[in-house]
């Protein structure tokens, strides 16, 4: 049997953006954490989904012919294998979902220079 996780306190407890903490598994799936403030490098997952669920602030998910707004509440799904780079202008909260949801350059850090 597994601890309950609270996750607005566990993102709160978070000292890094963009990096990742895991706090659930089940099914094959990992759940993270993370929170973010400016943006990612442009990546792409070639093996799996990636699912955002926003807990505070507005997520931008960057793709090369659009972009999609995310806020409080909101749910989104980038589909494996396409490229994007999520960016947020406020400090942003959220849950990652995923087979194995990864937190480097080509996963989705930001740029050294890009730090905040």
């Amino acid at each position: 049997m597994h601890d309950k996780v609270n996750i607005p306190a566990t993102l709160a407890g978070l000292s890094e953006f963009w990096s990742q903490q895991t706090v659930a598994h089940a099914n094959g799936q990992l759940f993270k954490v993370a929170k973010g403030i400016g943006s990612t490098r442009w990546h792409q997952h070639d093996d799996q989904d990636e699912l955002f669920v926003i807990y505070q602030g507005q997520l931008t998910i960057q793709f090369q012919d659009r972009n999609v707004e995310l806020g409080v509440g909101d749910i989104f799904v980038v589909p494996r294998g396409v490229q994007h780079c999520p960016k947020a202008d406020v400090e942003t909260q959220f849950l990652i979902v995923g087979l194995n949801i990864t937190s480097n350059a080509a996963g989705g850090k930001p740029d050294p220079m890009q730090q905040p």
